[in-house]
């Protein structure tokens, strides 16, 4: 567990409306295989194929505990700053709503971080690609440091989330830990958070595929999740394998 900062409350930054604090105790929750059917869902409506997605829902399941803290819809520890209050205030003559939680003292985290609010967590899941892995078409970026992410994850070089790691996005140790790792022309698994991330990414995708061939969905692919994948491939026509593969895991976002 990441050790959490102990420090006084003082306020929020002069910025924020402290009316439009949002209390964590009303916030909606998420079951876990729940919140990992609703994200995957959203996300490959929003265009990504089942493998992509998953790598964006193990960031959002690592971010938030598989759902249990996706306070206000915010899947993935965003942040609200100044540029942002000011702009949203801006389009909407009004302030933006927020919530608090300690700081992460591993992460450089300040005492007191204050976070983005969302109505959903499709809104959350399509700003946060919109945000951090702009498609390569996309002009005038507001955080043009989040392009060559955007370029590797549209590409399916599994190397975005090392570059995401590079911009800041898990703080300035893990920042610095992954330039060494670079530097060094060592495997990107050798980072914490790559090697959490591929293991989440993993788990993901056999629990949303439990989900839709109505197996116990548990994350663990054995014996009862194979037979139904084998059912389902052979309705199919599909190389029946028991496992999945891409022709099966495009079957299943058709589902």
């Amino acid at each position: 567990m990441p050790r959490k900062s102990t420090g006084e409350y003082k306020g929020p930054p002069t910025w924020l409306d402290p009316t439009k604090e949002l209390s964590l105790s009303q916030s909606p929750t998420f079951k876990k295989h729940e919140f990992i059917a609703q994200g995957m869902r959203a996300l490959i409506t929003y265009g990504l194929k089942p493998r992509l997605a998953a790598e964006v829902m193990a960031n959002a399941c690592l971010e938030a505990s598989w759902g249990r803290n996706c306070y206000w819809y915010n899947a993935g520890g965003w942040k609200i700053t100044k540029a942002y209050a000011d702009a949203y205030k801006r389009q909407n003559n009004t302030s933006p709503y927020w919530w608090k939680a300690r700081g992460n003292t591993d992460s450089g985290d300040a005492d007191w971080c204050f976070y983005r609010a969302f109505r959903s967590l499709e809104e959350f899941l399509i700003a946060w690609c919109e945000h951090f892995v702009p498609k390569p078409t996309e002009t005038n970026l507001p955080y043009p440091g989040y392009r060559e992410a955007g370029r590797k994850f549209w590409a399916g070089d599994e190397r975005w989330f090392g570059d995401l790691i590079l911009v800041g996005y898990k703080g300035g140790p893990s920042k610095r830990r992954m330039l060494g790792i670079r530097m060094l022309g060592m495997d990107e698994a050798n980072h914490p958070s790559v090697r959490d991330h591929i293991y989440m990414a993993r788990e993901v995708l056999e629990i949303w595929a439990q989900n839709l061939l109505r197996v116990d969905p548990d994350g663990a692919w054995g014996p009862k999740s194979r037979a139904a994948a084998r059912k389902f491939q052979a309705e199919r026509n599909l190389a029946v394998t028991g496992e999945l593969d891409s022709a099966t895991l495009s079957a299943l976002a058709a589902v």
